[in-house]
């Protein structure tokens, strides 16, 4: 196995073996067959308090609150690829999800009012892909999550890569109704890997 790509799955649904659970599952599986290293986290397993913006971390890059977030930290800046999965609620992420998202502010700031060098230049830039399903069938369901997502993304230096969103998926499993979903998402892990091989990123 190439340890040199590393690839982190965040599990974003609070529901075991629901639709994102799945297609996430299919995409570490196919990242793992291209030889990278795969590890996959489910935020429902962490306790994560929401960002009480007391901006500390705008002292020295840090989050200050003793929770399970500190060691996500290191997981999102070793990883070379995150995919990040989680169903649509009211048009955005899950709480679960949104809580780990806001408290990127620690790397942020890092980034963008300490100018961390190791969080900035392109030289360190990670891949990032995202993965959603939404029970509706509306033009727009995606349009907030998406851009929450980007924006978690470039806290840590890491270049949007894609995405795979699904709308009418909604009941646990029917994600497995559609014949070309799970096809996708292990192609979508393969490339990720292959693509990041190809331009040299590891």
């Amino acid at each position: 196995m190439d340890n040199a790509v590393k690839v982190l799955g965040i599990f974003g649904s609070p529901r075991r073996e629901g639709n994102t659970d799945v297609l996430l599952t299919e995409a570490l599986k196919g990242a793992g067959g291209e030889g990278a290293h795969v590890e996959g986290i489910h935020l429902c397993d962490f306790k994560i308090t929401p960002c009480t913006e007391c901006l500390s971390c705008f002292k020295d890059g840090v989050c200050v609150i003793p929770d399970d977030m500190q060691g996500i930290y290191p997981r999102l800046l070793e990883a070379n690829i995150v995919i990040f999965a989680s169903p649509i609620f009211f048009y955005g992420i899950t709480g679960w999800a949104k809580a780990m998202v806001d408290r990127c502010q620690a790397l942020w700031s890092r980034r963008y009012v300490l100018h961390d060098p190791g969080l900035g230049g392109e030289g360190n830039k990670r891949k990032g892909f995202f993965i959603s399903v939404g029970g509706t069938k509306g033009q727009r369901m995606f349009e907030g999550a998406v851009l929450t997502v980007k924006y978690f993304f470039d806290a840590f230096n890491t270049e949007y890569a894609g995405d795979l969103l699904f709308r009418g998926v909604d009941a646990c499993g029917d994600i497995r109704k559609n014949p070309e979903a799970l096809p996708q998402a292990f192609a979508a892990g393969k490339r990720l890997v292959s693509d990041l091989r190809s331009t040299g990123g590891v």
